[in-house]
């Protein structure tokens, strides 16, 4: 039988008029990139790739049209294709597999064909690469955590020990649709009209890029005394790491621009029903994280002001801010022109039998956004990724990258610091 279209998302809607201008390479490309060392079973994670798109109907669905026209056609199970690249012959199996990973990350997904596309790279006897490449429209990173969880339990053959599915993603659209055609909305659109009215964007030092320029990244490491010197400021003032990772970037913004009205756009997982939490699809909303400094204040003062910051858009994440018309003048560029991320805090090294899964943080992907730091777990530390548009200079995004782990460590050197001792120039 012929899949039947439903409805895609709000979020699935906005996500297809990016893809329409920007086809040309892999912007949307949503991976779960891990390694497999030990005893590596190629075909036992064959089936356990096609046992996970049987579970998820986000992971066999494809798209037709564009924007408001946009619609998705869920298929029937269908055995994944894994294709198998033998690295070891390599001068640099490593170096190979390095990039390799770049290539097929740079490398579209047609979603109107298939929504996904798994290759595996046999680096050493004991090493195995994995890609499981899908488009955004059919995931998140909420999802890629649940599958990679997922797909250690199927690869060591134990479906038994996963919870049966609740939601698929068809039905988190019908409950989104009401929800947006209701009343039951009103308070969290008149709070993103207020959070957007009067708004103004991080005034970066960007220029006009010369001919040739092209988005970079760069990427530094927090040593474990510096991650868990974050995660304790966090618990002394009873809120999250993301609170206190995204109050640095705020002293950081605030160094490099004069403002102290900030506002970065970040990505919430936007699950406030059960039924949603172990559903596989792009249910992210992009919220707006706008905070006023507290004048003459210290970092503490800062932390408590990111908290409610945080709280607010968390309490209002169901109502996506494109949707809401304020009216407001010209907010200088894109409100998610700055961005701000966090990966979970997941356990990133599973074992499964013989085979150790780790989980990688895919930084040769780059970023939809014009100027995005992310930060991953990484070991006992974090990784600070930065993302950039050609419009920042290299210099300038050295200087962005490094600020903020300056004042990562300066902070947790010190709680108590002024914040006029952390933001000199």
């Amino acid at each position: 039988m012929a899949p039947q279209p439903v409805p895609a998302s709000v979020g699935q809607r906005l996500l297809g008029i990016i893809e329409h201008y920007r086809a040309d390479h892999g912007a949307l490309n949503c991976p779960l990139l891990c390694r497999l060392s030990g005893e590596v079973d190629l075909a036992a994670l064959r089936r356990a790739l096609t046992a996970l798109t049987a579970r998820h109907e986000a992971l066999r669905t494809t798209f037709a049209g564009r924007g408001p026209r946009l619609s998705q056609l869920v298929h029937d199970p269908r055995p994944v294709e894994l294709t198998v690249v033998d690295l070891r012959g390599e001068p640099d199996p490593h170096v190979a597999a390095d990039a390799a990973v770049t290539a097929e990350l740079a490398s579209r997904v047609d979603v109107a064909h298939w929504p996904t596309r798994a290759t595996a790279w046999r680096v050493t006897d004991h090493e195995v690469i994995l890609c499981f490449t899908m488009h955004h429209l059919v995931t998140d990173a909420w999802s890629c955590g649940l599958l990679f969880e997922e797909l250690r339990i199927l690869y060591a053959g134990s479906p038994a020990e996963l919870p049966p599915m609740r939601w698929q993603y068809p039905q988190f659209v019908a409950w989104q649709e009401d929800r947006l055609a209701g009343t039951e909305l009103d308070r969290q659109r008149e709070f993103w009209r207020e959070q957007l009215t009067g708004l103004r964007l991080p005034r970066l030092p960007y220029r006009e890029p010369p001919p040739g320029a092209t988005p970079g990244v760069l990427a530094r490491d927090l040593d474990a005394v510096v991650a868990d010197g974050l995660r304790a400021l966090a618990r002394r003032h009873h809120t999250t790491l993301f609170t206190v990772a995204l109050a640095v970037y705020y002293a950081v913004l605030h160094r490099v621009t004069g403002q102290g009205d900030l506002a970065v756009a970040s990505l919430f997982a936007n699950r406030s029903r059960p039924e949603s939490q172990r559903t596989v699809g792009f249910c992210a909303n992009m919220v707006v994280l706008r905070t006023r400094l507290p004048p003459f204040a210290t970092f503490a003062a800062l932390v408590q002001a990111t908290h409610a910051t945080t709280a607010a858009a968390f309490a209002n994440q169901e109502q996506p801010y494109q949707a809401v018309s304020t009216g407001s003048a010209n907010l200088g560029g894109r409100v998610d022109d700055v961005v701000f991320q966090m990966m979970a805090e997941l356990t990133h090294r599973v074992r499964a039998g013989d085979t150790e899964f780790e989980l990688l943080v895919p930084e040769a992907i780059g970023s939809r956004f014009g100027t995005e730091l992310a930060l991953a777990p990484r070991g006992d530390g974090l990784r600070v990724v930065l993302f950039h548009t050609p419009r920042l200079a290299p210099t300038d995004a050295v200087r962005l990258l490094d600020g903020y782990l300056t004042v990562a460590r300066a902070v947790v050197a010190n709680p108590a610091a002024a914040l006029s001792t952390l933001l000199r120039r």
